[in-house]
């Protein structure tokens, strides 16, 4: 599925795994077997993959697998770990020249249907259909990232079509971005007209907290 973003990853599309046990979704759409990591040497090619270095880190257990798209040039760090919770995420760099905050605006639109899955907020209605120990996104100073971890093979593969889609295949409606960027709204009675939006509210609320 990441192969349909070959355009994007050329801007630092990024993608991670960790776990021992599920199988992940390529770049050329294959599957990817986390477990199958410890076989694998720097050169050798896999699924349209180039593995680029192989690390163990005794420190944390693990072993850190560096791979790269040989089409697209999108890179893969794969972290094999004995521990049941699995863990994928995609990543881009959103870096910013001005204080907009169109990246986190996109990261919110990014969520809210896709081409697969075009319902209204997907995002939140597999909150309460999934198994995850964990669901999340967010946007960093120059980057954003879209991560979930699962104990359960099916959720892992449910979440991550989820994601996937999301990420490159959103809808990106006009109304998305008037609800969850800013938007001019006037007040109930006499309040006058205001700044309405969901990232608005939250940028206001994180410049607001003394703490």
């Amino acid at each position: 599925m990441l192969q349909a973003a070959g355009s994007l990853a050329r801007q630092g599309v990024r993608g991670w795994t960790a776990g021992r046990r599920f199988a992940s979704s390529g770049a050329s759409g294959a599957r990817i077997a986390p477990s199958a990591g410890s076989g694998l040497e720097k050169g050798q090619a896999v699924h349209g993959f180039e593995v680029e270095d192989v690390q163990a880190v005794s420190e944390l257990k693990l072993k850190a697998i560096r791979l790269r798209h040989q089409r697209t040039g999108a890179e893969w760090l794969h972290i094999e770990r004995d521990d049941a919770n699995n863990v994928f995420s995609v990543g881009f760099n959103t870096s910013v020249e001005d204080s907009t905050g169109v990246p986190h605006i996109l990261e919110h639109t990014t969520l809210c249907g896709s081409e697969r899955y075009p319902v209204r907020d997907p995002f939140f209605k597999m909150l309460n259909r999934s198994l995850s120990t964990f669901m999340n996104a967010w946007t960093a100073h120059d980057y954003t990232q879209y991560p979930f971890s699962t104990q359960n093979s099916q959720d892992y593969a449910n979440l991550q079509s989820v994601y996937l889609d999301a990420v490159f295949r959103p809808k990106l409606r006009e109304v998305d971005f008037r609800q969850e960027g800013w938007r001019l709204e006037r007040g109930e009675g006499d309040g006058g007209w205001g700044l309405k939006g969901v990232v608005y509210n939250e940028m206001k609320g994180a410049f607001s907290d003394a703490g």
